[in-house]
């Protein structure tokens, strides 16, 4: 049985080295969106070692350095009513035939413990292009709820 387990600042190194790999893969779909700036990585790791400290962020791990997710409560819009939020932005898998194991248990566990704080939706962030993760959110039952189209700017 695969165990999920909380991020410690010991955990950032590797969850770091994951994202830089999925950012690699990212940035070939969209290249100018998913540019990586030249210090990416050391923006990361302090991003992460501060995410994991804070109260409305949820930070997983799985055994092995085999995928983590990251998510934080929020508030919609106000001119929504739709509840506290689980956003969840940083969610990496090893590789990809790991999205319908290792990600299907990152994801039920980050969701059962944002209900518990009181969350009462999941919004996950996915690229267009990533189609095994678009599988597993589709098995779960998200839906879509938002496109959004990117250009470098020209005038025709």
């Amino acid at each position: 049985m695969m165990k999920i387990f909380p991020a410690t600042k010991q955990d950032v190194a590797w969850m770091v080295d994951l994202s830089h790999s999925k950012r690699l893969t990212y940035e070939k779909h969209q290249k100018q969106f998913w540019k990586m700036a030249i210090n990416s990585d050391a923006i990361q790791a302090k991003w992460f070692a501060e995410e994991i400290e804070k109260e409305n962020v949820i930070t997983l791990c799985a055994e092995d350095h085999r995928g983590f997710v990251i998510g934080k409560i929020i508030s919609p819009p106000e001119v929504y009513d739709a509840g506290p939020t689980l956003m969840i932005d940083d969610f990496c898998v090893k590789s990809s035939d790991l999205w319908l194991s290792v990600g299907l248990k990152l994801l039920n566990e980050i969701m059962s413990q944002a209900k518990l704080k009181g969350a009462k939706q999941v919004l996950v962030a996915c690229g267009n292009h990533d189609l095994k993760k678009s599988q597993l959110l589709e098995k779960l039952n998200l839906s879509v709820a938002s496109k959004w189209y990117v250009s470098e700017i020209k005038l025709i």
